[in-house]
């Protein structure tokens, strides 16, 4: 089989410089590449691709794929240039998760045995309710300390009212009176101490024995509990944890080429798979001072009102940043990006006749009308095959990569 003809540069050169926005259809494109080869044409050296070198290696190393001029027209392969769609406003995913302002991981401030357990797991809560009961010896020894000081104070107390009596009447020295006034304020010091143990230890002073409460910081609901009762638990354990679930954030990935579009306090409306019917509004409280090496995003934070607790924890969600920049973004239907070896791809064409290169490219969100964003790996003027990329992914798959023919 003779070779297929290549398209000369001048002609090529031509038709990206029109960027024509209709599409171009392959039967026609064929029927030009057959008159070019009557005439004998060569191919001029080929202009240097911006892109060269980005193709992925897929399986056996080929990464483009050869139709002669008869399996051209009858593929029904239709190329054209990417459709350029107005942004009015971005779409981002994320991932909605507690206000960290607003949860809280609670334990005990020292070891001790659960005795008794309050709440479940759904309980709502309000500020200083206990969630649990514990008994501590570090608190019982504490809360003895202070029994034997609050009967130390009541005796220096006395001591020091007689002494100051019998000084006044000359019985007593001065010497003796400041004495006990000393030993007055060491029992008043010792007291205070137990007092503040107690306190740091999240005890109440006027319980008994090594009896401690675990209470929540703040209204909220228990969304979690690891506490068994008769269990032994210390600082480091957490045994319950309790949410204000009224507002929660949801933490968007802005990828880098956006983010010059990006700023605090615009508004954003976020929509969920559970609740398709609804949209949360909210605003942009937060940009990361950093970006993600591998997935090469930004972490933009939202605050979202949820009052009637709607929205939870853990679900994704797609937001639209609201744009005023009037700016616009390459689009493609997503029929014409395929998955070869785990890599998302287009086909754009080769230098040859017939020649359908692999080209990675990164994807944004979906668009209405079937599209789909493209982020990277290819330009706004470069023909791309929009209808029958899945044919060039099976001739692919072949292995009969080696010629220009079928």
């Amino acid at each position: 089989m003779s070779p297929v003809p290549t398209v000369s540069l001048p002609d090529r050169v031509q038709y990206k410089k029109h960027r024509r926005p209709h599409v171009v259809l392959l039967a026609a494109v064929s029927t030009f590449l057959l008159a070019a080869c009557d005439d004998g044409g060569s191919a001029d050296p080929s202009p240097v691709d911006e892109h060269e070198g980005e193709a992925p290696v897929v399986e056996g190393g080929v990464s483009e794929v050869h139709l002669d001029s008869t399996a051209l027209a009858l593929s029904g392969v239709v190329v054209a240039l990417p459709e350029s769609v107005g942004a009015g406003g971005l779409p981002v995913t994320g991932n909605i998760t507690y206000d960290q302002n607003r949860v809280s991981h609670i334990g005990p401030k020292t070891q001790g045995r659960v005795v008794e357990l309050t709440v479940e797991v759904g309980s709502r809560v309000d500020r200083g309710q206990v969630l649990a009961h514990l008994e501590s010896p570090e608190v019982g020894a504490t809360r003895a300390e202070l029994h034997e000081a609050e009967a130390l104070l009541e005796i220096a107390q006395e001591n020091y009212e007689r002494e100051g009596r019998l000084e006044a009447q000359g019985i007593s020295s001065r010497r003796e009176l400041l004495d006990a006034e000393a030993e007055l304020r060491r029992v008043q010091a010792r007291l205070a101490s137990a007092q503040e143990r107690l306190r740091v230890l999240g005890a109440d002073v006027h319980d008994e024995g090594g009896h401690f409460d675990v209470p929540s910081p703040f209204d909220g609901v228990v969304v979690e509990r690891h506490a068994g009762r008769g269990e032994v638990v210390g600082p480091t354990d957490q045994l319950f944890t309790v949410a204000d679930l009224s507002r929660l954030w949801i933490e968007l990935d802005i990828y880098e080429r956006n983010l010059n579009r990006v700023e605090r306090d615009q508004p954003v409306t976020v929509t969920t798979t559970a609740w398709p019917d609804r949209v949360f509004p909210g605003r942009i409280v937060y940009i990361a001072d950093i970006v993600d090496s591998q997935r090469r995003t930004v972490r933009a934070r939202v605050e979202l009102e949820n009052t009637d607790g709607a929205l939870k924890p853990g679900m994704f969600a797609t937001a639209l940043i609201e744009m005023a920049d009037g700016a616009r973004v390459i689009a493609l239907p997503r029929d014409a990006v395929q998955t070869v070896d785990e890599q998302q791809i287009v086909w754009v064409l080769g230098e040859e006749a017939g020649e359908f290169i692999v080209r990675p490219v990164t994807l944004g969100p979906e668009l209405p009308g079937g599209l789909v964003e493209i982020l990277s790996g290819l330009d706004a003027d470069e023909p791309v095959v929009v209808v029958g990329a899945f044919t060039l992914k099976s001739e692919l798959a072949k292995g009969d990569f080696g010629g220009h023919g079928h």
